[in-house]
């Protein structure tokens, strides 16, 4: 699994958590969050495909922040449910890896936090039938879920890039 850093380009899944640590021990005072977010669109090729973009961000709350993301695609859905549960899918699957990796790394911090999974899903619009049980899925797994309007890690860094 590899993603692409604005700043750094290319990196493996374990470089992009050293760049984590490195940007949160450049300023370890300040309060930070894990977010993980995805958006897809479908591509007009044959075999249908959607492209998928999961964007990592550790955000320095108040302060900016860091992003890494990476694309995925895979066979078109038919459906908005199918597409929403593909986004949140991939979102869970980068989720638990990362809290994986974190809890291999002895005496971080990193891994007491909890990773917030956003949803580019709303009360606004089609996707609203979808909030309660895409919410419900996220958070029985044990992360925290948000919707729009505080979806930015799916609805503005992840769609910058699909």
């Amino acid at each position: 699994m590899h993603f692409y850093s604005p700043s750094q380009g290319l990196l493996s899944f374990k470089d992009v958590v050293r760049a984590i640590f490195e940007f949160i021990r450049e300023e370890p005072k300040y309060e930070y969050r894990l977010v993980v977010g995805t958006d897809s669109r479908d591509l007009q090729v044959d075999p249908p495909l959607q492209v998928f973009v999961t964007a990592l961000v550790v955000h320095r709350i108040g302060f900016g922040g860091r992003y890494f993301w990476r694309r995925t695609y895979l066979r078109e859905s038919s459906d908005i449910r199918g597409k929403i549960y593909g986004e949140a899918w991939l979102s869970l699957q980068v989720s638990q890896r990362l809290m994986d990796l974190l809890r291999s790394y002895p005496d971080n911090h990193l891994s007491n936090y909890r990773v917030e999974i956003h949803v580019d899903i709303g009360n606004a619009g089609p996707t609203r039938a979808l909030i309660r049980e895409v919410v419900g899925m996220i958070e029985n797994l044990g992360f925290v879920a948000k919707i729009k309007p505080e979806s930015f890690g799916a609805s503005r860094i992840a769609h910058r890039h699909t």
